[in-house]
């Protein structure tokens, strides 16, 4: 064996033109597939923390009524599920909420978690720098101010080497750095926390500092609970474990009268790290799929490729195996030094394809972290490569040499020797033009063409779904609009002196010259705060709370958003029907509760009914609910905007007027027409509003489309749209490099053809056009192929993309157009070629 490897080191070194054209087209289809493999196993397939024994599980706590409410947990339910080891070894509760977070002159909201003891342990997570938390400060109300600064947070400050020991703001606590979190293995999902805090400072983090708002009462339930399960059980026979657990829970003081409750387990969600109930991932099992179809396909594409190739290799060398035969050598001994060619080419293909893997995962990350850390969150990288990625090289290395070497290796040494002994180099063995057309290389290159249409249409549809969804609509105004974030986190501001100085903030802005508009709202569309309600048709929210606790009536969820006077008018969001809230509704809480809503939700609580002057009730099912003993009227119906990246329809909304439902983190809309003035009254309008408040920082000041295009969701979009259209680029590459080598080889062994015609009168534009008129015809012959294919394709990839035609004609056009053009300049290239040939030299040759 070690005999062949050196003949054949020596056979590809002389021909260092071919060697390196195969080894590059094996890099790419091995490359595509490592990166798809890569993205697909450590995002999807398996969750981000390394949990080889499949134990580690979310719990969830759900009501029993018809709409199968979830919830979160509250600090006495999780002491009680971590008391029991029966069904739980470990068992760990987290909190988040979103802070001010940061240091003096850079600070601005953040998601920050609080993680009780055990929950780093459970993860099996190191710190990067420095440590975690210790049981000191992780005791329920020890109040020791010490943070954990995430990755993505480090990076976004610069990497500084002094962090360990200095002080950040939370919340306007100042917090000594303890540690600092690895890139992998502190999240379960791929955004989390920015920073950490300990348990000791959740009454500090999740509430607002006074008695009735400590999360670590009963009443409250801000926590999340993660567990490792026991020995001997997975998630299918847990459950049978859990009832005594969840009758414990359902007593008083613990439960919720009237609401009994199950307990439920499954696996953490891969993307939401802050969720009360089950997340619907199914859908990523179908993207799995199409994604390592799609790889596949690439590395199918570049073994035809290759076959070509080896092919027109081994009949360039017919006679050179013919002498070899004649000599003595076996048919197997040719055979198996052919395929230690192919091994090589597929060995070193392979290391490149992995380095250039790792070339893109690592383009990847930094492309994540840099757009995640404008973001309020921390982006988890995929972990680094492993023993699994070096088998996957492996395992593709040698099939796709079995699968481009074979054949082409028995067909070289099927030869007859008499006919191969005579026959010149380069002369053809097959005759007749339908022989030439229908070759098994030419046949090769019409499926190349067909699989390359099919891959560039599938990734012309992600690219369009992902651009679909940047450039969507999102039924508001976005061009001159932007956003001022103020925060009165101040515990001893009081709720109506917080709306009168938020009315002052109003005033101000509005008088300041080149502010066509201005409002405040309590959140801010495409960002994290989500106030999300259940609304009931009013005198219907008793059923929520009937025997049983069945819910009989219609109760969708909505987001309550906090909106002043002029908020509509400043984001053009167009009434259907009704009026804006009047002056003295958005100051002061009359006693008269009206609300506005969009017309999703009207149409979800009423159908074709008239909404206006209807009533209606939030959170009837919860009694500890802000607004749950309020009936709300509503006055006008507006326009839904477009919130979700994923889905066509958008989250139903609530709005509120600004003084009954005062808001303490608020967003100062405000509109500048005058775009390039807008830096000028941009700054005098910080200038003022800090003037104003000298006391409420100013966290951020940025246009209102930013918010949509730093989403996390429309982030992960974005990169599965690169990530596609990248494999899209390489079908194309590889099947120009396949219908060059192809033309450029049939071109070849037909130039004592073109030598004759020329030499008979033949003008190189009959030349040219008898060359160009078959890649033309097998041109189309792929595409229409290809066409079937990628409708089939289409149908399967646009299930998951936003508003995607399955047969998309402009992607149909532009992928044939694309590939057309680009297969035809390959055709073109050895056509000009046989052109140029000399029929003297030609025919003086033979």
């Amino acid at each position: 064996m070690w005999s062949d490897l050196k003949y054949a080191f020596r056979q590809l070194a002389n021909s260092a033109g071919f060697s390196a054209i195969a080894i590059f087209t094996v890099a790419l289809g091995i490359g595509v597939n490592v990166t798809m493999f890569g993205f697909v196993r450590g995002m999807v397939l398996r969750p981000l923390v390394r949990d080889h024994n499949d134990h580690l599980a979310i719990v969830y706590t759900g009501s029993r009524s018809a709409n199968r409410d979830f919830r979160f947990f509250s600090y006495p339910e999780f002491e009680a599920i971590r008391a029991t080891r029966s069904a739980f070894a470990q068992t760990a509760a987290v909190g988040y909420s979103t802070c001010i977070l940061g240091r003096p002159g850079d600070l601005r909201r953040g998601v920050v978690g609080v993680a009780s003891d055990g929950y780093f342990e459970l993860l099996h997570s190191r710190p990067a720098q420095g440590r975690y938390f210790s049981a000191a400060e992780q005791r329920p109300g020890a109040g020791i101010p010490v943070v954990v600064i995430g990755a993505g947070l480090w990076q976004r400050w610069g990497h500084p080497d002094n962090l360990i020991g200095s002080e950040v703001s939370v919340n306007g606590h100042p917090c000594q750095v303890i540690g600092i979190l690895p890139p992998v293995g502190a999240s379960l999902a791929i955004v989390g926390p920015e920073a950490w805090l300990p348990f000791g400072m959740a009454a500090q983090l999740l509430g607002d500092g006074t008695p009735s708002d400590n999360p670590l009462a009963a009443s409250n339930h801000p926590f999340s609970i993660f567990v490792r399960l026991g020995p001997g059980l997975d998630l299918a026979t847990v459950p049978a474990r859990l009832g005594g657990l969840a009758r414990q829970l359902n007593a008083a003081p613990l439960g919720d009268p009237g609401a009994p409750r199950d307990l439920l387990v499954g696996v953490p969600p891969r993307f939401s790290f802050h969720n009360e109930g089950p997340e619907d991932e199914s859908y990523l099992v179908p993207f799995a799929l199409v994604a390592a179809t799609l790889a596949l396909t690439v590395l199918l594409v570049a073994s035809l490729n290759l076959a070509n190739m080896l092919l027109a290799r081994g009949l360039a060398r017919r006679k050179e195996i013919a002498i070899r035969l004649a000599l003595g050598a076996t048919r197997g001994k040719i055979v198996r030094q052919l395929m230690a060619e192919s091994l090589i080419l597929a060995a070193a293909g392979g290391a490149v394809g992995f380095f250039l893997s790792r070339l893109t995962g690592l383009y990847f990350q930094r492309l994540g972290a840099q757009d995640f850390a404008a973001t309020r969150f921390d982006f988890t990288s995929p972990q680094a490569p492993d023993i699994g990625d070096a088998v996957m090289i492996a395992v593709l290395a040698v099939g796709s040499a079995l699968v481009f070497g074979l054949a082409p290796a028995l067909r070289a040494t099927r030869v007859d020797l008499v006919d191969d002994l005579k026959r010149q180099p380069g002369q053809p063995a097959e005759g007749g033009r339908w022989n030439r057309f229908f070759s098994s290389r030419h046949c090769r290159m019409m499926g190349q063409i067909a699989l390359s249409f099919m891959l560039l249409f599938s990734a012309g549809l992600f690219v369009r779904g992902a651009r679909n969804a940047i450039d969507r609509s999102p039924g508001f105004a976005q061009s001159g609009q932007w956003v001022l974030n103020f925060d009165y986190a101040d515990p001893q501001l009081q709720s109506t002196a917080i709306v009168r100085r938020e009315e002052a903030l109003l005033d101000r802005a509005s008088a300041i010259p080149g502010v066509t508009g201005a409002a405040i709202a309590g959140a801010v569309s495409f960002d994290f705060d989500a106030d999300n309600r259940r609304i009931y048709p009013a005198g219907s929210e008793a059923a929520a709370l009937s025997a049983g606790g069945r819910t009989v009536v219609a109760a969708p969820w909505a987001v309550l958003t906090t909106v002043s006077r002029g908020y509509f008018s400043t984001l053009a969001i167009p009434f259907l029907q009704g009026r804006d809230f009047s002056a003295g509704e958005s100051e002061r809480d009359s006693g008269h509760h009206v609300a506005i809503i969009d017309d999703t939700l009207a149409r979800a609580l009423f159908g074709a009914q008239d909404p206006i002057g209807r009533r209606i009730a939030l959170n009837a099912g919860d009694a500890g609910a802000p607004g749950a003993d309020r009936q709300t009227e509503i006055i006008g119906i507006v326009r839904s905007p477009h919130e979700d990246v994923f889905e066509s329809t958008a989250p139903h909304r609530i709005y509120m007027p600004l003084g009954p439902w005062s808001a303490r983190n608020v967003y100062l809309h405000v509109k500048i027409e005058n775009l390039a003035a807008a830096p000028a009254i941009l700054d005098r309008l910080r200038r003022e509003l800090t003037a104003l408040e000298p006391t409420i920082p100013l966290l951020r000041t940025q246009p209102l489309g930013d918010f949509l295009d730093k989403n996390p969701n429309l982030l992960l979009v974005q990169l599965a749209g690169m990530t596609f259209g990248g494999a899209g680029v390489v079908a194309l590459i590889l099947a120009v490099i396949g219908v060059y080598g192809v033309k450029a080889h049939a071109v070849a062994r037909r130039t004592r053809e073109m030598g004759i015609r020329i030499a008979l009168g033949a003008r190189p534009g009959e030349i040219m056009a008898l060359i160009l008129k078959q890649g033309l015809q097998q041109t189309a012959v792929g595409l229409a192929l290809g066409l079937v294919l990628a409708v089939l394709a289409g149908r399967v990839a646009a299930k998951m993309l936003y508003q995607v035609n399955p047969v998309d004609p402009a992607t149909l056009i532009l992928a044939a157009l694309l590939l057309g053009g680009t297969v035809l300049l390959a055709c073109f290239l050895p056509a000009h070629k046989a052109t140029r040939v000399d029929p003297a030299v030609t025919l003086r040759a033979d």
